[in-house]
């Protein structure tokens, strides 16, 4: 006789960490202006030697993106966007968006 598995109850913890990681939706006018942030992380990691993901990942560029931070305490309120982050790429960040 085999034993039976008893199933998993889904917690509502559990379906907010599923809600919680979804990608933030790109509204089509900010579409180009993710673009700009994406060239500009690659050349940043390049120069940098690291992956791009090391500098933001395209969730946090996607939230910048939609955002439109203008100064370096919107941008700090973005997830994604610590303090290190903040001191470190912060005004080429918000450079990269006022080039628009």
């Amino acid at each position: 006789m085999m034993r039976r598995e008893p199933e998993r109850a889904t917690t509502k913890s559990a379906k907010a960490a599923k809600d919680r990681k979804a990608p933030v939706e790109l509204p089509a006018e900010a579409a180009p202006l993710f673009e700009r942030l994406r060239a500009w992380r690659a050349a940043t990691a390049k120069e940098q030697g690291v992956p791009a993901y090391v500098i933001f990942h395209d969730a946090t560029l996607r939230e910048i993106a939609t955002a439109r931070p203008k100064t370096l305490a919107e941008l700090g309120g973005v997830s994604g966007v610590g303090e290190n982050k903040l001191a470190k790429y912060g005004e080429q960040v918000l450079e990269t968006l006022a080039a628009d």
